[in-house]
């Protein structure tokens, strides 16, 4: 073999182990792709995934769909041959690690605040359906999260709402945190609590914050939650997590306890983080879940005004409808029944 030739076989040899070490070496981006669609108004097993105690619910022909995205886990490494076929997909979108996870959290933390999300989410949503309805909802502060190590962990759970403090009764989220950090670090703080509607009587160490050594907390956050009479119960895939189910969550209650027949038959779909009060705010991989609507043959798919951007020069066989609020989601649709009406319907223009 001539000198040349074992050149040649070398270089061959190290380009080759290279792109190897390049193939396998994870990137730090998360592939977005369509995930799949759970309707809101059908049944599994014989059981609504939509159910209301409390209220007379009424059947309603059609769907309403909650879509999702397919995105790489938090724990599984995206390398980068994959990262460049995800972002030349037309299917596909690739953002990176810390735009979709937080950063430096464990996969454990992160699943917990998809989980906490969600239960949060669901609760929004019921509020601001019951609303739209005209029941009675009263703003009450709330447990929002609870940190896994943390001192109240196990002991005050997301959903919690907050009566009182050391028996000092609390109505909004800053009486809270300031009875809270008004006292020496490590003394105990009693929470009372409504708790699945029992009321309970926790109590809770206090410890110094990681940022500030001098400021006493209890491992949480607190918002403003939303208490009413009516029980509702949602039935959903676990792999749902985060945000952005809002809205549809609260279109689907309002259709079962509402005699509109909201879906008049039709496959609605969309997207949208939503609060208590009915605000819609915008979301992640909009894209991938209109695609996920098309494949689902939607007739409509609700988006965000916020993520109007998100669906430029974007093309679709479902009727793209912008909306920045319950209301104006319940308003299109009653238009959209009407065919002298529907083309007062915003869409992404």
């Amino acid at each position: 073999m001539t000198k040349q030739t074992w050149t040649a076989a070398v270089s061959a040899l190290i380009f080759v182990v290279a792109a190897a070490v390049v193939a396998m070496t994870p990137v730090p981006f998360v592939a977005f792709g369509p995930g799949n669609t759970y309707d809101l108004l059908a049944e599994t097993d014989g059981m609504a995934a939509v159910q209301v105690d409390g209220l007379e619910t009424f059947p309603s022909p059609g769907r309403i769909l909650v879509t999702s995205v397919s995105a790489s886990q938090p724990d599984a490494p995206v390398s980068l041959p994959e990262s460049v076929i995800a972002h030349a997909a037309t299917e596909r979108q690739v953002y990176p690690r810390e735009y979709v996870y937080p950063a430096r959290a464990t996969v454990a933390e992160i699943r917990t605040r998809e989980s906490q999300q969600m239960a949060t989410s669901q609760t929004d949503a019921a509020a601001a359906a019951l609303r739209a309805a005209g029941i009675e909802v009263e703003r009450i502060p709330m447990i929002q999260s609870v940190a896994s190590t943390g001192p109240a962990e196990g002991r005050l759970f997301p959903g919690d709402f907050v009566l009182a403090i050391d028996d000092t009764p609390t109505t909004t989220a800053d009486q809270v945190r300031q009875a809270i950090e008004n006292r020496p670090i490590g003394q105990k703080v009693l929470f009372t609590v409504l708790r699945d509607r029992e009321r309970l009587v926790v109590n809770v160490d206090t410890t110094n914050s990681k940022t500030n050594a001098s400021l006493p907390v209890w491992g949480g956050q607190v918002g403003m939650g939303y208490s009413y009479a009516p029980q509702v119960h949602l039935t959903l895939p676990p792999e749902l997590g985060g945000t952005s189910a809002g809205l549809m969550l609260a279109l689907g209650i309002y259709d079962r306890i509402t005699p509109d027949n909201l879906a008049g038959g039709r496959t609605v779909a969309g997207t949208g983080a939503i609060d208590g009060a009915g605000v819609v705010t915008g979301v992640r991989g909009v894209r991938e879940k209109l695609i996920a609507a098309e494949r689902a043959r939607a007739d409509v798919f609700f988006v965000p005004d916020a993520n109007c951007s998100d669906l430029a020069e974007t093309t679709s066989s479902v009727r793209v409808v912008s909306v920045a609020s319950l209301e104006d989601a319940i308003n299109s649709l009653d238009l959209l029944a009407d065919p002298s009406t529907e083309g007062l319907v915003k869409g992404c223009s």
